[in-house]
């Protein structure tokens, strides 16, 4: 394994539930040292015993936090992080028509900023030392069309698009990044899920809207976040951590690692979908291009933009 066998020091956002604290044990239990982000340390320390015990460090921060660019730096200093595994943030779940701005931005601010303001962080010590690892926990929804997921898909898959091409500007520098799209997983994800504040009343959905598929999307919330998760879901957050964790340790040559059968269903069926559309519309791209004199066939020339 070489140099990936070295101890290294992880930084885990939302370390203190779900995927982010299985990834953490199971770091913890591979004999790295990690430092877990969590908004309240007193309340992740209660339920999460074993993380201490494990030699897990709690530190409070929030990457929505406007001033969280400098908490970050500033535990970068502090620890050096080898591994930065970006897994803080939630799902809104709401018709685009009524969702407001503000909840938008919310959204955007944890699902996308934060993971931002950790990269731009670290990225001065990873350069400086050739070295690092820069994980970001996304989500399958990025291939679904699910009605009322609309801002949720937008939000991870902006930050998906900033981790593409993070790729290929640090490569050179011996960093590593992968991204992470887990399926449905048995974790306490649901609880965090948000509706329209305005629309709360109402389950979430507006009158225009009744009998519809948004209805029958989003108006089920409520009851879901109340109810035990059902049997369809799944997937085990352990084994999904074990492979992030084994991952990093023994090296991997993909940029995404698809978690849970119904992610690779998914990404299967929208892999469909743009081969239908590249077909349907090849003749038509092929067709674009300005006129050159004496050329039969203009379409051999292909430019991505400025």
């Amino acid at each position: 394994m070489g140099t990936e066998s070295k101890v290294f020091t992880w930084l885990v956002t939302g370390a203190s539930t779900g995927i982010g604290q299985c990834i953490s044990i199971a770091a913890l239990d591979a004999g790295h040292k990690v430092v877990g982000a969590t908004r309240d340390v007193a309340r992740a320390g209660t339920t999460n015993p074993d993380f201490a015990a494990k030699g897990g460090i709690w530190i409070q921060l929030d990457p929505a936090h406007p001033d969280s660019s400098r908490h970050f730096a500033q535990a970068q200093e502090e620890y050096d992080f080898d591994v930065l595994v970006n897994n803080a943030g939630y799902a809104f779940i709401g018709g685009i028509e009524d969702t407001s701005e503000e909840e938008v931005i919310d959204q955007l601010n944890v699902n996308f900023l934060g993971p931002l303001r950790a990269v731009r962080a670290v990225l001065p010590s990873m350069r400086a030392k050739s070295h690092g690892h820069i994980v970001l926990i996304s989500s399958g929804i990025v291939y679904m069309n699910m009605p009322g997921r609309g801002i949720y898909k937008a939000s991870k898959s902006a930050i998906e698009a900033i981790h593409d091409v993070l790729k290929a500007e640090v490569s050179s520098f011996g960093i590593k990044v992968l991204i992470v799209e887990p399926g449905a997983f048995r974790t306490s994800w649901t609880t965090n899920l948000k509706i329209p504040v305005a629309l709360e009343d109402t389950n979430g959905f507006s009158e225009g809207y009744k009998g519809t598929i948004v209805e029958q999307w989003v108006g089920t919330v409520p009851a879901f976040k109340a109810a035990p998760l059902p049997d369809r879901i799944k997937g085990d957050p352990k084994k999904a951590a074990r492979e992030i964790v084994k991952a990093v340790i023994e090296g991997y040559d993909h940029t995404r690692m698809m978690l849970g059968p119904d992610c690779a269903e998914s990404a299967d069926r929208r892999l469909g979908e743009l081969r239908h559309d590249l077909e349907a519309t090849r003749l038509i791209a092929r067709s674009t291009d300005v006129d050159v004199p004496g050329s039969s066939d203009n379409g051999h020339t292909h430019n991505a933009g400025p």
